[in-house]
């Protein structure tokens, strides 16, 4: 029967322990980095909501004074730039709040649908978008 030489013995304990320590220093670096992910993604949140809610506020106050619907998007433009936003014009926040803003607005079904029209632009998306801030809103 064949001795293990200690030294051979020794090497492999040392990788198992080596092996053991970057095992737990992976898993540590995993659960801190989905640690972080879970509360940037929570202040995303509330700054979409942020967002969101100035889209509402300015649409219900632009509906209700009157504005010209060409005036309309340049003030979306702002809205966007303060909250670091470089396509509204593709942001799902943006017509979830402009649908919001035209309930709060009194807006009536019909002229609803014809800002929709206007505003989508034939995507479906940006539609349903509005569709919903508009019904969530009720």
């Amino acid at each position: 029967m064949r001795r293990l030489h200690p030294a051979l013995i020794c090497t492999g304990v040392l990788l198992l322990v080596v092996g053991c320590s970057i095992s737990e220093s992976v898993k540590s670096s995993f659960e801190s980095s989905a640690s972080s992910s879970a509360s940037s993604s929570g202040s995303s949140s509330k700054e979409s909501e942020s967002y969101r809610n100035e889209v509402r506020d300015y649409t219900s106050a632009y509906v209700k004074s009157g504005g010209q619907f060409e005036n309309f998007t340049s003030g979306l433009g702002s809205i966007a730039q303060r909250h670091k936003i470089t396509n509204w014009e593709e942001n799902k926040d943006t017509f979830v709040g402009i649908g919001a803003g035209l309930r709060a607005g009194s807006v009536t079904p019909e002229q609803f649908r014809v800002w929709q029209s206007n505003l989508s632009n034939g995507d479906s998306a940006k539609a349903g978008w509005m569709q919903s801030g508009y019904d969530q809103s009720r």
